[in-house]
């Protein structure tokens, strides 16, 4: 079937390296993507205001998906959720799909729900593998230890969670089938605050902060994660956490498909690492050797 490309607006705002390290990735592997012909929101932030708005922006997301038979990719938390909740309500409430439907008309759409909305976790997971990986590693990252960050919109509710919701693997076993450490520690699952950062932002940071403080102080080498505005909460905030917390809080912050970037051959400008925020130079001075494994 294929998959239609749905970055979401925090990548094509402002997490750029995001869209590029996944893009290489899905290259790489030959996994079959369009992009999509125009890009809006998916509607989250409208959904306190206005839901038929919400649904509606959502809805001819996924109607222009179904349009090209194809199913979508995301590579934000929030739009994963957001476009799940969106199908779901529809697909049960035949009044406001109705409603959605009526508006998509104008432009020639259909909201029927019968394509799927994945996580770009579960595309590397079920259609390229841990096997196909590990037949294509060249650099050896066995000298890192990483710790994992989930965000919240991939493991709750449990409905619609890529994983198992109190104990998330996936992550984990991707990191370490590079070669890294990936141990468990005590603060993986707390949240990166990026909403609650809206209406109290010096308390967000404050946890922000004491979480990669656990990180730094349990001597892992940076942080992974797998969603663009957890990226933005940990990385871009660094400085002002510092200052605040009276001590430096310095972690590099890398997304998963950049650490696999790596591991595969690429350079680091190829998957945007000169655009990350963070000290990322720590991990690749780490595997600057480079050992390539015949």
């Amino acid at each position: 079937m294929g998959y239609m490309f749905y970055p979401g607006c925090m990548v094509v705002s402002e997490q750029y390296q995001y869209e590029i390290s996944a893009k290489k990735i899905l290259d790489y592997f030959g996994i079959d993507y369009k992009d999509f012909p125009e890009f809006h929101c998916c509607g989250e932030p409208m959904k306190c205001v206005n839901f038929l708005t919400w649904l509606t922006m959502a809805g001819r997301i996924i109607a222009m998906a179904e349009k090209e038979g194809r199913d979508i990719l995301t590579l934000c938390n929030g739009c994963y959720l957001s476009l799940n909740k969106a199908k779901k309500v529809l697909l049960e409430d035949e009044e406001k799909r109705k409603k959605v439907n009526e508006i998509l008309a104008e432009e020639g759409l259909k909201f029927t729900g019968k394509i799927k909305i994945k996580h770009i976790m579960t595309v590397i997971d079920e259609e390229i593998g841990q096997e196909k990986i590990k037949e294509k590693l060249k650099v050896d990252l066995s000298g890192l230890k990483l710790a994992t960050h989930y965000g919240c919109h991939v493991l709750r509710p449990y409905s619609f969670a890529i994983d198992d919701p109190e104990d998330p693997k996936i992550l984990e076993k991707y990191v370490e089938l590079l070669g890294a450490k990936s141990p468990y520690y005590p603060e993986r699952m707390d949240c990166c605050m990026i909403l609650f950062g809206n209406v109290k932002p010096k308390e967000a940071d404050k946890i922000r902060g004491e979480k990669l403080l656990a990180i730094s102080r349990r001597g892992f080498d940076g942080l992974v994660t797998i969603c663009p505005l957890c990226q933005h909460s940990y990385e871009t905030r660094q400085k002002r956490i510092s200052k605040m917390l009276k001590q430096e809080v310095s972690v590099p912050v890398i997304y998963y498909t950049q650490l696999l970037g790596l591991a595969l051959g690429f350079e680091p400008e190829e998957l945007g690492l000169n655009l990350n925020q963070s000290r990322v130079e720590k991990i690749l001075d780490k595997i600057g050797s480079k050992k390539k494994k015949q």
